[in-house]
């Protein structure tokens, strides 16, 4: 079954104005940010767009001219799409400009957004998502345990750089927690730079710390432009407030976590393949997830977050792939560390969570395909309240 790879082989002789930027275009730059453009490409807005092909072939022999796993859980698709991409004549015509790449451990900053220009004008903005590194895991739980990480700062400013330095419209994309980035950045950013989006692309993204970001007034503005896209048997997009207006995906993979990984998503004649919905266990793994969240009190939420840095903190490893080559030692750095929270913590969690069981039991047995939003929308105000 078609894929990303054959959508690059089967229309990558067209160019832009043949076959128009589309939505298997914004998912194939979406995966593609996850390749390190940073190392050849300037972050400045100053500095000349660098064509495509260019800066795709010096990456690629700043990588030994090899295709490299991205990390543990990202295989070396984007590499290898990357490369064929630069040869065909539908990609070359584009340009690449101002990527700019944030990583810090205090706060938790794993943050990429690069500018693609089309032939005709068009700046394809494309946040990165997770990336190997502890710090982008852990600045996964920063989304919802924080209402405004350092991320999304980043972001509105980059792309009201954008809208200040280039002219043509705008699209917006993002996989994973780039998919929430590009979200939030079309609902918060200025209304001269709303203007001018032509598209929102949300490819599997989670939700956000609650649903206060969609009684923003703008949602309603963007959703005729917004394109919201989640595999089948989603997990990684039923996480935390989230919005209902998704196309379900069809995906060579059955469990949600392994679908997350948009190198399985179906294409056909150019299309994204999708389903009637999501499956019943997406659904199920919505209302259980949103449920639990419920329970998230701010005390909840900063015990939350002390856990985690500690176990992060005591995996001392930059990212997953050392942690699995080192997989005793970051073990045992993790159980040291897990003995330093103090039991305050632990009662702060243990308290918040106290019947959290029964109700996740009632729910389930009584969910079906048209119920979810109301238990998930009735958990996540909880929160707010």
């Amino acid at each position: 079954m078609a894929g990303i790879r054959e959508y690059i082989t089967q229309f990558g002789d067209k160019t832009f104005a043949e076959y128009p930027f589309n939505d298997c275009d914004a998912l194939t730059l979406s995966e593609l940010i996850y390749m390190p453009f940073e190392r050849v490409v300037s972050r400045s807005f100053d500095t000349e767009p660098k064509n495509y092909s260019v800066a795709a072939n010096e990456l690629f022999a700043l990588n030994g001219f090899k295709h490299k796993k991205l990390g543990l859980m990202i295989t070396n698709h984007s590499s290898i799409n990357m490369v064929a991409m630069a040869n065909t004549v539908r990609f070359t015509q584009m340009k690449i400009a101002a990527v700019q790449e944030v990583y810090s451990v205090k706060p938790a900053i794993q943050y990429c957004a690069g500018t693609f220009i089309l032939p005709d004008g068009t700046n394809v903005v494309v946040f990165r998502g997770t990336d190997d590194t502890i710090v982008g895991w852990k600045e996964d739980l920063d989304l919802f345990t924080q209402k405004n990480p350092p991320a999304y700062k980043m972001a509105l400013e980059y792309i009201e750089q954008v809208a200040e330095k280039f002219d043509g419209d705008i699209i917006i994309c993002g996989h994973s927690k780039g998919g929430n980035i590009a979200l939030m950045t079309a609902l918060r950013c200025s209304d001269k730079v709303r203007d001018r989006l032509k598209a929102v692309y949300n490819c599997d993204g989670p939700g956000f710390h609650d649903y206060g970001i969609f009684h923003l007034g703008t949602y309603e503005e963007i959703l005729p432009k917004y394109k919201h896209y989640v595999p089948s048997s989603s997990f990684i997009g039923m996480l935390m407030a989230h919005d209902y207006d998704y196309k379900a995906v069809k995906s060579t993979k059955h469990l949600g976590p392994f679908q997350h990984d948009v190198g399985t998503w179906k294409i056909k004649n150019g299309e994204i393949e999708t389903a009637p919905d999501i499956d019943i266990l997406a659904k199920t793994t919505d209302a259980v997830l949103a449920i639990v969240c419920s329970y998230a009190d701010d005390a909840c939420c900063k015990a939350v977050d002390n856990i985690v840095t500690h176990l992060t903190e005591g995996l001392g490893q930059p990212n997953l792939t050392q942690t699995a080559k080192h997989a005793l030692t970051s073990l045992s750095g993790a159980i040291g560390a897990a003995k330093q929270i103090t039991p305050e913590v632990k009662d702060i969690i243990k308290d918040s969570f106290a019947g959290s069981g029964k109700r996740i039991i009632e729910a389930v047995k009584g969910i079906n395909r048209s119920n979810v939003a109301e238990i998930t929308s009735e958990a996540f105000a909880a929160i707010t309240r």
